[in-house]
């Protein structure tokens, strides 16, 4: 604990740091339970696209080895991302992206001279990419919470655990310190006049 000096200034400075510190304290910890709940909500986003892109990739196996068919052009080039767009949006304080849609650029290939499963695997790869691209930003999303949630637990535990009881501890121990001064001004004066007094008596003959 810092040394504080054990006068009334001091005194009026930790009171008004106390009050600020017990006023803020409840915002935080307001924004620390906000946090909490849009973290856990987007975990679970992120396990359900998980899910989703596992169904998709089970729908796949069932085709996927006729990929090892000659084609004409290689499967890489069928399916290509040509835009992702991304919005932002203010949670608790913090801008975290969010998926708003995706544009595919799709190879102009003949539906009469390719395998008919092309157009399965056309649609499915859409699919998994666009949770795949889902599944990135939300994760990007996760990070800047739970960034923002750690640096807000750090900050309550602070108020909580180290300033506000420092602030409480400095203004006690003001108190007692100018309480001990005023009760030592009182007994001084008292002695003085006790001097003052004996010194006016007249001496006895």
């Amino acid at each position: 604990m810092a040394e504080i000096k054990l006068n009334k200034t001091e005194q009026k400075k930790q009171k008004n740091l106390l009050g600020q510190l017990t006023k803020y304290l409840p915002t935080l910890q307001l924004k620390k339970q906000q946090l909490q709940v849009e973290v856990d909500g987007v975990r679970t986003g992120a396990e359900d696209l998980m899910r989703e892109m596992q169904k998709v990739c089970d729908s796949m196996s069932s085709w996927s080895a006729l990929l090892s068919q000659p084609l004409p052009f290689s499967v890489s080039s069928l399916v290509k991302v040509k835009e992702v767009v991304k919005t932002s949006e203010n949670i608790a304080g913090v801008e975290v992206p969010l998926f708003e849609s995706i544009s595919f650029s799709i190879l102009d290939y003949s539906y009469l001279f390719t395998p008919v499963w092309l157009d399965r695997a056309v649609v499915e790869f859409e699919a998994l990419i666009t949770l795949r691209e889902k599944y990135k930003i939300i994760k990007e999303k996760l990070s800047l919470l739970e960034e923002e949630l750690r640096q807000t637990n750090i900050k309550v535990n602070l108020f909580e655990k180290r300033m506000i009881p420092e602030c409480r501890e400095n203004i006690r121990r003001i108190k007692i310190f100018l309480g001990d001064q005023e009760i030592a001004a009182i007994c001084n004066a008292k002695i003085a006049k006790d001097k003052l007094e004996k010194k006016d008596l007249p001496e006895a003959v």
